[in-house]
C-alpha cells in the first residue's frame, strides 16, 4: 500500500472516530498504534511510545500548566471576577454598550488571570449576560460578546496554549507571552470597536445602565471598588507576567508567584478556606489530566503519521495547491486549522498541527513567533467555529432559557468574522504581533 494510501485511510479514520464520539485522547492514542503495528512495525512503535512518554514527562516547561491552572482555580473562587465585574460595571456601563465593552475588558483581565477558556465564558455566562439582558440588550450581541470576549484566554497569556507551542517549537516561553499579549489585546480592541460600531448603528442595542443604578455609585463609592475590587487582581497579573516578560523570573517560579498570590487575594476577599484549596486542587488535577494525555496521545498520533510519510503528503499537497506562492499556501495552512478546529480541541490542533505546517512555512521565509500568533489565532477562532464550538457549549450550560443554541450560532457569525479581519491586520502589519517581542531580551 502506498503512503498516500495509509494517510488517506488513517485521517479517514480518525474522522469517522471523533464522529462516533470517541474521546479525542482515545482516538489518537488508539490509531497511532493500531497504525504504527500495522504498517511502522512493533519496534518502532514501543519505541515510539517510550520516547514520546518519557519525553511529555521529562518536559520542564510543562510544570508551569498545573501551577498556572492552579492559580487561575483560586481566583476563579475567590470572587475576583466578579469583583472586576463590578468595577469596570461601574466606570462603563453609564455609556452605550458600555457592559459590553466591561465584558471584553474584564474577560481580557480574566485571561490574563486564569488562561483557561471554560472558566471565562461560564463566570461572564452567570454574570455579565444576566446584566446585558436586564439593561435591555440585543440578545445576540450580549451573548456572542461573552462567547468571543471569554475565549481570549486563548490568546493572552498565561496561556497553556502558548506554553504547549513554546515546548513544540523551541520559541521563547516569553517571547511568546508578549506576542500573545499584544496580539491578545489588538483582538480584544477589535472586539470592542465592533460593539461601538453596532451600537451607533443600533443605538436600542446597548443602552446604558438606569439612572437608579448609576445613583448607586458616589465618587466615593467608586474610590472603594477600584481599590478593593480592582487594584489586586490588576497587581498580581502585572507582577506574574511581567517578571516573565522582563526576565527576572521563569515562567515556572512566576506560575509559582501567581498561585501564592492567588491565595493571598483570595484570603483580602475573605474568601480563602481549606475548602477551596481542596476544590482547587482537584480541578487542577483534573485539568492537567486531561491536558498531559491529549499531549501525550497526541505526539504518540504525530509520531506515528510522520513516521508513515503523513508529513511529505501533506506537503506536497499544500505545496502543489499553493503553487509555490508562500501567501498562498499560508492561507491553506490557515484553511485547514480552521477545519481542524471545527472538529477537535484547541490541543489537539497545536499539537498535530505544530510539526506538520511548520517545516512547510519556516522555509518560506515566515517569523516563527508571528507564525505560532497566526496559529494561535486560528485556535482561539476554533472555540467559536460550529459545530464543535466549545464555548457555546460552555455559555449553553448557564444561559437564561432565552438565550437559545440557535441564537448563540449565530451569535458568533459577527465575531469570527471580527477575527479574520485581525489575521489580515496581523498579515498587513507584522508589527501588531512582533513590536512587543523584539523590545524583550534573547
Amino acid at each position: 500500500m502506498t503512503e498516500t494510501a495509509i494517510v488517506v485511510i488513517m485521517f479517514v479514520a480518525f474522522l469517522v472516530s471523533l464522529f462516533l464520539g470517541g474521546a479525542l485522547y482515545y482516538v489518537l492514542g488508539g490509531l497511532s498504534i493500531i497504525f504504527g503495528l500495522l504498517f511502522w512495525g512493533d519496534a518502532n512503535v514501543i519505541n515510539m511510545f517510550v520516547r514520546t512518554t518519557f519525553k511529555v514527562a521529562t518536559t520542564t516547561s510543562y510544570v508551569c500548566v498545573p501551577l498556572f491552572i492552579f492559580m487561575g482555580a483560586v481566583l476563579e473562587r475567590s470572587g475576583a471576577s466578579e469583583r472586576l465585574f463590578e468595577s469596570i460595571h461601574v466606570l462603563m456601563g453609564q455609556i452605550r454598550g458600555g457592559l459590553a465593552i466591561a465584558t471584553v475588558v474584564i474577560c481580557a483581565m480574566m485571561g490574563a488571570a486564569t488562561g483557561i477558556v471554560g472558566a471565562s465564558v461560564t463566570i461572564m455566562g452567570m454574570m455579565a449576560l444576566p446584566a446585558m439582558l436586564k439593561c435591555g440588550y440585543n440578545k445576540e450581541l450580549a451573548s456572542g460578546t461573552v462567547m468571543a470576549a471569554g475565549c481570549l484566554g486563548s490568546l493572552i497569556p498565561p496561556s497553556v496554549i502558548l506554553i504547549v507551542y513554546a515546548s513544540l517549537s523551541q520559541l521563547s516561553i516569553a517571547k511568546l507571552f508578549a506576542a500573545g499579549m499584544s496580539s491578545g489585546l489588538f483582538l480584544a480592541g477589535l472586539y470592542a470597536l465592533y460593539i461601538i460600531i453596532v451600537c451607533l448603528i443600533k443605538p436600542e442595542a446597548g443602552p446604558p445602565i438606569s439612572k437608579e443604578e448609576r445613583a448607586k455609585y458616589d465618587t466615593k463609592e467608586m474610590t472603594r471598588v477600584f481599590f478593593f475590587s480592582f487594584l489586586p487582581t490588576i497587581v498580581l497579573i502585572i507582577t506574574v507576567l511581567g517578571s516573565i516578560m522582563l526576565g527576572t523570573a521563569t515562567p515556572n517560579e512566576a506560575a509559582a508567584l501567581g498561585c501564592l498570590g492567588a491565595v493571598v487575594v483570595a484570603a483580602l476577599y475573605k474568601r480563602f478556606s481549606w475548602k477551596m484549596i481542596v476544590e482547587s486542587c482537584y480541578a487542577t488535577i483534573k485539568t492537567t489530566a486531561m491536558v498531559m494525555w491529549v499531549i501525550l496521545a497526541a505526539s504518540m498520533f504525530t509520531s506515528v503519521f510522520i513516521g508513515l510519510g503523513g508529513g511529505d503528503v501533506v506537503a506536497n499537497m499544500i505545496t502543489t495547491l499553493g503553487g509555490g506562492n508562500k501567501w498562498l499556501i499560508l492561507v491553506i495552512v490557515l484553511f485547514i486549522i480552521a477545519i481542524m478546529g471545527m472538529l477537535i480541541d484547541s490541543t489537539g490542533i497545536l499539537l498535530i498541527g505544530v510539526p506538520l505546517f511548520t517545516p512547510i512555512l519556516y522555509p518560506l521565509g515566515f517569523d516563527p513567533l508571528w507564525f505560532a500568533l497566526m496559529f494561535a489565532i486560528m485556535i482561539q477562532m476554533s472555540f467559536l467555529s460550529p459545530p464543535f464550538a466549545y464555548a457555546i457549549f460552555y455559555l449553553m450550560a448557564v444561559a437564561p432559557p432565552e438565550i437559545t443554541t440557535r441564537l448563540m450560532y449565530r451569535a458568533v457569525i459577527p465575531f469570527i468574522a471580527v477575527q479574520i479581519v485581525a489575521l489580515i491586520c496581523c498579515c498587513y502589519f507584522p508589527g501588531i504581533i512582533t513590536y512587543l517581542p523584539s523590545l524583550l531580551t534573547k
